[in-house]
């Protein structure tokens, strides 16, 4: 970082006492406290009398500079995470009526007004660095009429900044209160000639760190403490068992454990009488008589549904593919021997079933109800494969059954069960037994 033997990394001051005016326009005066001459530190300065309408935030503050700018260094915390503006004009109007009030409000704490003018010029010079390096701010009239030229025109540009500051880092002491200000506004992204630079960054990180030591300096280290009074009595505990009796504390939890007993005992007895008479309200005047809901019978299938299913399948029936029963649970059976109907371990149905399925849906379409369809099989089912047990078996193939069925009866009235071996309708000792056992019952249950 380039400096003239401080480590403020602005252009500096000439001992003179005058600004070297960069622009050709002639040196121009340094404000009269920074110039030569006597002057007072922050801390020997007379307290001015507060007057009665001080704000209260300024009452006792460490820095009351620093706390009548509060406002318009938060503003600049919040402007650097905006993307957008909607109206920065009367942003900018806005900020300035606040320059305006820390003006009159650091005046009113007794202040000089040159420290104030330095104070405002860091302020604007601040928000019009901070409000620039946006998207929003380059391209309003911000970027060509900053605050600091509208509120003070002939305190020069963003680099003097870095100048006054080089210049009070010369007796610290004595502007302790506006290196404070100074080190909040590098802290809320007041760059300046730093943002362009190639090492600006790392520069401008090296001056706040340096300037940051000073402050400490002149402040002394801060009490790590969080309280005053965070050390607690160093007084031994005396158990109260020290002090009185034993018996004296037996005798006082007696005394509260009987009144106590007294006081829940009259209660509940002046409740008891009324709520007994509310029971015995209740009470009916004559025997109660239970009256049991009997549910109605289930729907079952009537001959007439049985003479029409019968009438529509007679051809399926004649060749022994198809037989109709009627259920002992109501259901209207619609019995398909499975002999015939799937290959050994197989849930594909056969061409020729295929039909039968079809004929047996065409069937039921017009008969509303739920229509069950239950798969049972013989104790000859193959162990290997992809089916290995007699209830998987007998689960694809009514599923497989369900499928044909949905083309005329449609998916919500089907359901499918698979019940493997478990209820054959003769012994499985002979082929023909096993014959009768594979089957497929379609069983409607009538509304």
């Amino acid at each position: 970082m380039e400096s003239d033997g401080r480590f403020g990394g602005g252009a500096g001051l000439r001992d003179s006492g005058e600004f070297s005016d960069e622009s050709g326009g002639g040196p121009r005066a340094l404000p009269a406290f920074l110039a030569a001459g006597p002057a007072v530190a922050p801390e020997d300065r007379p307290k001015a009398e507060a007057p009665p309408d001080q704000p209260a935030r300024l009452r006792g503050a460490l820095n009351p500079l620093l706390a009548a700018a509060g406002p318009l260094l938060d503003l600049a915390g919040s402007l650097r995470e905006r993307s957008g503006h909607e109206n920065p004009e009367g942003l900018r109007d806005v900020i300035l009526a606040e320059v305006r009030r820390f003006e009159e409000e650091a005046a009113a704490i007794g202040v000089p007004p040159e420290e104030v003018r330095v104070a405002r010029f860091a302020l604007c010079t601040m928000l019009d660095d901070v409000v620039r390096a946006t998207p929003w701010g380059a391209r309003c009239r911000w970027a060509r009429e900053g605050l600091a030229v509208v509120v003070d025109p002939g305190a020069g540009g963003p680099d003097r900044f870095f100048d006054l500051l080089d210049t009070m880092l010369s007796d610290p002491r004595l502007h302790r209160l506006e290196l404070e200000l100074f080190y909040a506004c590098l802290s809320l992204g007041f760059e300046g000639k730093f943002r362009d630079k190639p090492r600006g960054a790392h520069d401008l990180a090296h001056l706040r760190d340096e300037l940051f030591r000073v402050l400490r300096r002149l402040r002394g280290e801060r009490e790590r403490a969080l309280s005053p009074q965070w050390r607690g009595v160093a007084e031994r505990f005396r158990p109260l068992g020290h002090v009185l009796p034993p018996w004296l504390a037996a005798v006082a939890v007696a005394t509260l454990l009987g009144g106590l007993f007294l006081t829940l005992s009259a209660s509940l007895g002046g409740r008891a009488d009324a709520v007994v008479a509310r029971l015995g309200a209740l009470l009916p005047d004559r025997p109660l008589e239970l009256v049991r809901a009997v549910p109605p019978p289930p729907s079952s299938a009537g001959p007439a549904l049985a003479v029409r299913v019968t009438a529509l399948l007679q051809p399926e029936i004649r060749s022994g593919a198809v037989a109709v029963l009627a259920g002992d649970d109501g259901a209207l059976v619609i019995r398909i021997e499975g002999a015939g109907m799937f290959a050994t371990g197989s849930d594909a149905i056969r061409a020729r079933y295929r039909a039968v399925v079809d004929r047996v849906g065409q069937a039921l379409g017009p008969e509303a109800g739920r229509v069950v369809v239950v798969a049972h099989t013989d104790d000859q089912t193959p162990r290997g494969g992809g089916l290995p047990t007699p209830e998987a078996l007998t689960e694809a193939r009514a599923v497989a059954v369900l499928k044909i069925l949905e083309r005329t009866l449609g998916a919500e009235r089907l359901t499918a069960e698979g019940r493997g071996e478990r209820e054959p309708l003769a012994p499985n000792t002979t082929p023909a037994n096993r014959g009768a056992n594979r089957r497929v019952d379609v069983r409607l249950y009538p509304e």
